[in-house]
């Protein structure tokens, strides 16, 4: 009989379609489904994760859920399983977990990152949104515009053709912008390198990286704050008018998934480690492209 594991996965999105599995296209999912196969030849594998990111989006901690064909230490499927995964994908935790637990159901909460300068004189990073506007962006303005966003509200001006079942109200439960060396002080950020911070119960399709575009048009003076708050009531936008637009995906990072406490072997507890990824970001090896900078990308259309 298989067994289930649940793990901590990071990744550098760049190279992929997105975390699920697409026909003839690389994806996170397919990856680590193929890696299995390789350790596992017979036997059901299967293969599910809290949220589904898109294409050129990253991921800090995603948390997967994987049925494997019989039951071994989880330490040693997790060192089985990171020979078989290639350089830009790589396991950080790994423990036996109850059939029963909904991986892509429970979750408390998610956190994403956007990372982003408004000095369009920043030189590209790797996996920076570069604003390459006329002016720089107004910072403090973009801030107090991140705040909007807290609170229930409606989303239908940001997000793009969702398949969700009912409507596009959402609760964000926090949104600022940090320096981003503040966040990751062993990184060696420049001071020009902001992070979009949001966490929210439960987020649509592309919604953080339109709630960013809908920064950069505020920052950038193109819409007033008045207009963006207006689009949260989720009234129809003006023909020939524009809130926000999607954000280039490698800035935006898959940043932590909380999950409530619950029964394993009869004891209740947490089942994924409590931020443990934040000790472990400076070394991956899989943030390291070929850029000196390499911390991604340039808004190139606003």
């Amino acid at each position: 009989m298989g067994k289930f594991y649940l793990g901590h996965v990071a990744y550098n999105g760049k190279s992929y379609y997105g975390w699920q599995k697409q026909k003839d296209l690389p994806t996170i999912q397919e990856t680590i489904f193929d890696g299995l196969r390789r350790i596992y030849p017979l036997g059901r594998i299967d293969v599910k994760a809290t949220s589904r990111t898109d294409r050129g989006v990253h991921a800090f901690a995603q948390v997967v859920k994987f049925l494997a064909p019989r039951r071994e230490d989880p330490q040693e499927v997790l060192k089985k399983l990171q020979e078989e995964l290639p350089d830009d994908i790589q396991f950080t935790q790994m423990e036996r977990i109850n059939k029963s637990f909904k991986v892509t159901y429970l979750a408390q909460f998610k956190e994403y990152l956007y990372f982003f300068s408004p000095n369009r004189e920043v030189k590209p990073y790797d996996f920076v949104g570069h604003y390459l506007g006329q002016t720089d962006l107004d910072l403090e303005l973009m801030k107090k515009t991140a705040e909007s966003f807290v609170g229930f509200h409606d989303f239908t001006n940001f997000q793009y053709r969702s398949d969700a079942q009912s409507d596009f109200k959402r609760k964000i439960l926090a949104a600022s912008i940090r320096p981003a060396n503040e966040l990751f002080p062993d990184m060696g950020f420049s001071p020009d390198i902001f992070c979009f911070h949001v966490c929210g119960t439960g987020f649509l399709k592309q919604m953080v990286r339109l709630m960013v575009g809908g920064l950069f048009l505020v920052g950038s003076g193109q819409i007033a704050l008045s207009e963006l708050q207006n689009a949260l009531l989720g009234e129809p936008v003006p023909e020939g008018k524009r809130v926000s637009f999607t954000a280039p995906p490698e800035g935006l990072f898959l940043y932590h998934i909380e999950f409530p406490e619950v029964m394993v072997s009869d004891i209740l507890r947490h089942v994924v480690d409590q931020r443990n990824f934040q000790r472990l970001f400076s070394k991956f090896e899989i943030w390291q492209g070929d850029n000196p900078q390499s911390f991604p990308i340039e808004v190139k259309d606003l």
